[in-house]
């Protein structure tokens, strides 16, 4: 009986503190988090919503991470990979892809970015969901504190923090264009010691090569 009792409160405990918690103090938690690794990974789940062409696409895969602007994102429709120097895209159904230079452009959408700049560019708000399904323990509800490049891209968004590790397991936004897209986070590991080879991408043979750092300047 007295275990139970103790169970009790500690789950009484935890639910008012997550109730109490600061917006402010789950972002920057989890920047402290996402700033002291050296990489991660995870399995992801996407659903795109397009609102007036009434059309869902769902897409499941795997995302690598590596400070320097290192990532690798990996769905059976694409790959998308950087070393923080050369951007590659390749499309398996059409057999082709793309190269170009890496920019850190702050109106270009990329994980680090978006992970790292959350409590700089957004001002947050606790949301009384059931975040629990997804593995979560606050849903947060983010608004630009001022226009930026990077805010712009988005109209709104959400998401969903485990105070386990401080990560991301859920976040969904709304572009200007009124399409929302939903990112679903799984088999999450942290500084499992990623190869740099991981960030360079091996072109598959019979596949045609567009290198658009040797595209002509524009007007030209």
């Amino acid at each position: 009986m007295k275990k139970l009792l103790c169970l009790l409160l500690v789950v009484i405990a935890h639910t008012l503190s997550a109730q109490n918690a600061s917006p402010t103090l789950v972002l920057e938690n989890m920047q402290k988090r996402y700033a002291s690794l050296d990489d991660a990974s995870a399995k992801f789940t996407q659903k795109v919503s397009f609102k007036y062409a009434k059309i869902e696409q769902v897409f499941s895969g795997t995302v690598k991470m590596k400070k320097g602007n290192r990532y690798r994102v990996e769905s059976n429709q694409q790959t998308l990979v950087t070393d923080g120097k050369t951007v590659w895209l390749y499309t398996p159904a059409s057999k082709q892809v793309l190269i170009d230079t890496y920019r850190n452009d702050p109106a270009t959408f990329s994980p680090d970015r978006m992970l790292l700049g959350l409590p700089k560019n957004f001002q947050a708000t606790l949301l009384n969901e059931d975040a629990s399904a997804v593995g979560a323990t606050y849903v947060l509800k983010l608004a630009p504190k001022t226009s930026t490049e990077s805010t712009k891209l988005f109209k709104s968004m959400k998401v969903w923090i485990t105070d386990k590790d401080w990560s991301m397991r859920k976040i969904e936004y709304t572009d200007l264009n009124e399409t929302t897209t939903v990112y679903s986070l799984s088999a999450i590991q942290y500084d499992s010691g990623i190869a740099d080879d991981a960030f360079r991408f091996v072109v598959p043979a019979n596949t045609a090569v567009v290198d658009l750092r040797k595209a002509p300047p524009a007007g030209k």
